[in-house]
């Protein structure tokens, strides 16, 4: 048996330039840190006895006699992908939920060609795990979005992912000192809104409008330029508060599924309690609402969102790992 974990991710800022029809002329950035949130894909061997082939075990249960026989797009792909049709047992667990904006599927699809990889005696480095996944799913699967949360699942830490003009993608670790990491982790929080919704419909209005989307993308590729100075500078962080809010209403203007009255009343709560910015993740319309905040302001914060689940988090070094395999694996 053979275990992947591999963290999802929080992104800052820069979401919606790792598009292809916007970063292969104007060049895309985004920032953002892998989290202590995981989910973890145990491949394991199957003998001869069992009636069927293959089994996967996630939020339902597969059982087939053929790779191409399985309904999950990202299982299926991924062992299309590899070749992979021997008899097999996957089974998936996470941390959080999917479909709530933290790059859960490509943590997943990350995470499954990690295991596979491993399963067959190679070793893979993040770089080739990333493109990997954003051939199954952009290609294979054909789902729309970016290439920010492959890469992120991949590499883990806290990261500047750079990508284009052209088709060139690099990922720059971002070195914030110790005590101004600890700061920032501190000064954050994150709400479940409760909503668990694919975010295909909204993706491919955006990938639809980058046309018309250009001004603001071009604005929030140069706050990913002024976000990395804050953390790598000497001010206030309440700047960078204040320019995850900035952020956050030029990404409105994206999208009309971006944000709904549930997100909007929350977010205005927040920030009439003290809240300097905060963005909601992922492509929008579901899922966590991110604030920055100093610690002092958390309490009325807390007390204006009690309907929501708070979830505690820390940012995370490390991207997919093996953590567990057996001799014969």
């Amino acid at each position: 048996m053979i275990i992947a974990r591999t963290p999802f991710r929080v992104s800052f800022f820069g979401g919606g330039t790792d598009f292809a029809e916007f970063y292969r002329g104007h060049g895309g950035a985004t920032l953002a840190t892998a989290i202590d949130k995981f989910c973890y894909v145990s491949v394991h061997r199957l003998g001869l006895v069992f009636k069927y082939k293959m089994r996967a075990s996630y939020a339902q249960t597969e059982l087939v006699n053929d790779a191409s026989e399985f309904k999950h797009p990202l299982i299926r792909e991924c062992l299309l992908h590899l070749g992979v049709n021997e008899g097999l047992e996957i089974t998936h667990v996470s941390d959080l939920p999917g479909r709530t904006g933290i790059g859960s599927s490509s943590s997943f699809c990350v995470a499954l060609l990690h295991a596979l990889h491993t399963l067959r005696g190679e070793t893979v480095d993040a770089d080739t795990l990333a493109q990997e996944a954003i051939h199954v799913e952009r290609v294979r699967v054909n789902d729309a979005g970016g290439l920010q949360d492959q890469y992120a699942a991949a590499f883990g830490g806290f990261h500047r992912f750079q990508f284009g003009p052209g088709e060139g993608v690099t990922a720059k670790k971002i070195a914030i000192r110790p005590q101004r990491k600890l700061e920032l982790n501190a000064n954050l929080l994150m709400f479940f809104t409760g909503t668990e919704l694919s975010a295909e419909m909204i993706l491919q209005e955006q990938k639809k409008k980058t046309g018309d989307n250009t001004p603001a993308l071009l604005e929030m590729l140069q706050m990913v330029d002024r976000a990395e100075n804050i953390l790598l500078g000497n001010d206030d962080l309440r700047e960078f508060g204040a320019l995850l809010h900035e952020s956050w209403m030029r990404k409105r203007s994206l999208s009309s599924g971006i944000s709904n009255t549930q997100i909007d009343e929350a977010y205005s709560a927040a920030r009439a309690a003290g809240a300097a910015g905060g963005k909601l993740l992922g492509a929008g319309g579901r899922g966590f609402l991110l604030l920055y905040a100093e610690p002092e302001r958390h309490a009325a914060i807390r007390e204006k969102l009690k309907a929501l689940k708070e979830i505690p988090f820390g940012f995370c070094p490390e991207g997919s790992r093996i953590i567990f395999q057996t001799p014969e694996g």
